[in-house]
């Protein structure tokens, strides 16, 4: 097992409360491994859509075979 460090942006619709975000922002996470801890870093209007972006820095941990997957998926 490895930690990896990642930022990443995602998309928060206008639809998702506030109190939802916990879970939705882990049910991304997960997608690259097990979230040790995470943080919203930022959090910016787009306003061509009815989103915003919220940029997480994240601590991950992750197995050696899915970690050549996790890099190239980064990159």
């Amino acid at each position: 097992m490895n930690l990896e460090f990642i930022e990443l942006d995602l998309d928060w619709p206008s639809e998702l409360s506030v109190y939802d975000l916990r879970n939705y922002i882990l049910s991304k996470l997960v997608e690259y491994g097990e979230p040790l801890r995470w943080a919203i870093t930022s959090v910016t209007d787009h306003y061509d859509k009815e989103i915003q972006i919220i940029s997480v820095e994240v601590v991950l941990i992750i197995n050696q075979d899915k970690g050549t997957e996790i890099n190239s998926e980064l990159n």
